[in-house]
């Protein structure tokens, strides 16, 4: 391979990869992030809109809760990937936090897939509210780019353990 070809100097593979991996998970990370805001809007906006024994079904408090737990989720998912990107940004390592970021924001974007379905019943439940598709895309996040077992070994080792 010329030099001038070379993404390196030779042997140093294993940390180009380790790199690229980073960015790469903060990457498609960042689509999660979108699709679950529109989780949480297309929830909130059934909520409002859907009436069960007087009243929009917002106002019961499991429905509110599961809400506010998506809002949650989604919230700390974007600190943990702005933190990755700063980082990255400052030429600073990030295996840890990228792995911990991907393993949370996979997760987080199933749990609310699963919220958004309940939210919306049956539903919920039809292709024809595509609900359902974002729960079929987030399953998707825990397995590739490195399942979430990787990332919690990745974030075991870089603990000590």
């Amino acid at each position: 391979l010329p030099d001038e070809n070379r993404l390196g100097p030779e042997g140093a593979g294993a940390n180009i990869f380790a790199d690229s991996m980073e960015w790469e998970r903060s990457s498609i990370l960042a689509s999660h992030i979108g699709a679950m805001e529109r989780q949480l809007e297309t929830s909130i906006q059934y909520a409002q809109e859907r009436e069960q024994y007087g009243q929009s079904i917002g106002k019961f408090q499991s429905v509110a809760n599961r809400i506010v737990d998506m809002k949650l989720r989604l919230e700390t998912a974007r600190m943990l990937l702005y933190k990755v990107a700063w980082l990255k940004k400052n030429g600073k390592n990030a295996v840890m936090e990228a792995a911990m970021a991907k393993l949370y924001i996979s997760e987080s974007f199933v749990q609310s897939g699963l919220d958004a379905i309940k939210t919306h019943g049956g539903y919920g439940y039809m292709t024809e509210f595509e609900v359902e598709r974002d729960l079929r895309d987030a399953i998707g996040g825990t397995l590739y780019s490195g399942t979430s077992d990787i990332q919690r070994n990745i974030i075991a080792r870089l603990l000590g353990l």
